[in-house]
């Protein structure tokens, strides 16, 4: 933990047998704690420019609430959230995506 008691980054490493090891991107999980759920955004390249390639949501309970993406990446536009039981809706932004699963679309 560090000072201000966040979870630390995971760094994880995208393995291509084809690509040389200097140009691999960085890949990281966040963490943290929303309306009692855990949310856990996986970004790509965190030094540079910090894209979320997928979130997902599990409940206080540790089940699955769902996932949130964004359908354009490089964009970070035209979010998608799918809930644990398949359902799919458009979300405006990341943070209506992410409060939508961890209120609305949260099953108790």
């Amino acid at each position: 933990m560090n000072d201000a008691d966040d979870p630390p980054e995971r760094i994880v490493y995208v393995v291509d047998p084809t690509m040389s090891r200097d140009v691999q991107p960085e890949l990281v999980t966040r963490t943290e704690i929303d309306n009692d759920c855990t949310v856990t955004g996986v970004v790509i390249d965190p030094a540079d420019q910090q894209q979320l390639l997928y979130g997902t949501v599990t409940g206080p309970d540790g089940r699955f609430v769902g996932s949130y993406f964004p359908a354009d990446i490089v964009r970070q536009t035209e979010w998608r959230v799918v809930t644990a039981d398949g359902a799919e809706y458009p979300a405006p932004s990341e943070g209506h995506a992410v409060l939508a699963l961890t209120t609305t679309l949260r099953r108790t």
